[in-house]
């Protein structure tokens, strides 16, 4: 049967829910997004908030210097950044990349110098301790300019190969490129790329314009074009990305995309936009 999907499912995960300020805990950022892990992370959080990069891609000059995991046995890990580099995100990703039943952590990490870079960590050491702390398993080249950012836009099993790629927007301003990554072998591995897409607008906190559907044989994206006019459905085959329209919006893609799937394969694609409120848009597995 067709399955329910939305920004959970395409990270494979639960959702990450803001918390109010009475609940966060102590040094996260002022508006940070916890994360409910699974295996052996139960949460995890930015922290120690800092100016140092003044970029302020989400709305404000506020970044992260510091990353939060709880193990499920509930020891916690921190990972402290160099005084050159911050996260430049809302939230830590917690999400099994390989199938192990090992989680891994997924985060948006800048260079001050380079802008930004994908960063995937993990615990350094056994799963029900904190001894080891948490480690960097991988990361991408930093884009090379400063205040140049790049967007995840789900993670999932794209290409039907049993393990899940990393789909992000790099530079989404500024006539964006879509990127599939995986992690093999400890490394993040590029498997495709293609120009013309974007999933936020400069200021913004919502980050999430995008959805993923699951499908037998790999999982469908769906994602704004650069203009955020349009509304793409993207699938990776045979290491390359290929994408359709599904239809033209009447304002610019805005905010959380979410889609549900009906038992006959229906996909409706709820969009909420600028100027013209949520529109709904159909599409098939």
């Amino acid at each position: 049967m067709p399955r329910f999907s939305a920004i959970c499912a395409a990270l494979g995960m639960a959702l990450a829910l803001p918390a109010s300020a009475g609940e966060l805990p102590e040094g996260a950022l002022p508006d940070a997004l916890i994360s409910p892990g699974k295996h052996n992370l139960k949460s995890a959080w930015l922290a120690r908030p800092t100016t140092r990069y003044g970029h302020g891609i989400l709305g404000d000059a506020i970044e992260a210097g510091s990353l939060v995991a709880v193990t499920s046995c509930g020891h916690k890990m921190e990972f402290v950044l160099d005084e050159n580099l911050v996260f430049e995100d809302r939230q830590a990703r917690i999400v099994d990349l390989e199938g192990d039943y090992y989680a891994e952590i997924v985060v948006v990490e800048a260079s001050l110098d380079q802008g930004a870079a994908l960063a995937v960590y993990g615990p350094a050491g056994a799963t029900c301790s904190a001894n080891g702390g948490l480690k960097r398993i991988a990361r991408t080249p930093f884009i090379g300019t400063a205040n140049r950012w790049l967007n995840p836009a789900g993670i999932a099993d794209y290409d039907g190969d049993g393990a899940k790629e990393i789909a992000i927007v790099v530079t989404p301003h500024i006539g964006g490129t879509l990127q599939f990554w995986s992690l093999q072998d400890g490394k993040l591995v590029l498997k495709a790329k293609k120009y013309g897409f974007s999933n936020h607008a400069i200021g913004s906190r919502e980050q999430e314009l995008s959805a993923t559907v699951a499908r037998d044989g790999g999982d469908l994206l769906f994602v704004p074009d650069a203009g955020r006019r349009t509304l793409m459905r993207v699938e990776l085959k045979d290491g390359a990305i290929e994408s359709t329209p599904v239809a033209e919006l009447p304002s610019q893609a805005a905010g959380t995309i979410t889609a549900k799937v009906a038992d006959d394969g229906a996909i409706t694609l709820a969009v909420p936009t600028e100027k013209h409120g949520v529109v709904e848009l159909k599409s098939q597995l």
